[in-house]
């Protein structure tokens, strides 16, 4: 199967002649779902298939609240059942006036 064409620019850290699109695939896809545009989007499902999109987005550490919810909705997961729901880094402050 052809390799997904993603855009040097979300990899803008990485060299792309590097990137080994099995061993480095939970990181690859959330990248694209963080980063990318819509034909990303499409190169990936096309690539790894709905079940490695959501075991990758499940596991990692930490989703933006637009993604987390993006994925949690077209999947119908709850949010607790992400990883990163719980574990956010920077959990939001809550500022007093």
């Amino acid at each position: 199967m052809d390799k997904p064409h993603l855009r040097k620019q979300i990899f803008w850290d990485t060299d792309m002649s590097q990137l080994d699109y099995e061993k480095h695939a939970n990181a690859i896809i959330v990248r694209v779902l963080e980063r990318g545009n819509i034909d990303e989007w499409n190169e990936i499902k096309r690539y790894y298939g709905h079940k490695k999109i959501k075991e990758a987005a499940m596991k990692t550490r930490s989703l933006s609240k637009k993604t987390l919810h993006f994925v949690a909705g077209l999947y119908k997961i709850p949010l607790t059942e992400f990883r990163c729901y719980n574990s956010t880094l920077f959990p939001e402050l809550q500022w007093m006036y």
